[in-house]
């Protein structure tokens, strides 16, 4: 299984994953990233923060960048 690791960019701001996670395939990476951004998003919410401009990239171990998924973009209106 590949080793996928979920940085954090946010208000110029880097957050690296050293650590990974071991996980089936690039779609499954995807979907936890996108689980992790709305946790990230709650919490935010929760703390009364600004929401604007994180964003998780996920990497496979080999430096292909596999996704960008802003915070925002997890976030149900309707």
């Amino acid at each position: 299984m590949p080793l996928y690791f979920f940085h954090i960019r946010e208000a110029g701001d880097y957050s690296a994953d050293t650590e990974g996670a071991m996980l089936s395939n690039d779609e499954q990476a995807r979907s936890e990233a996108a689980q992790a951004a709305r946790e990230m998003l709650a919490e935010k919410i929760l703390r009364d923060e600004v929401v604007d401009g994180a964003v998780f990239e996920v990497v496979r171990s080999d430096g292909v960048l596999i996704a960008e998924i802003p915070l925002k973009s997890v976030m149900r209106l309707e």
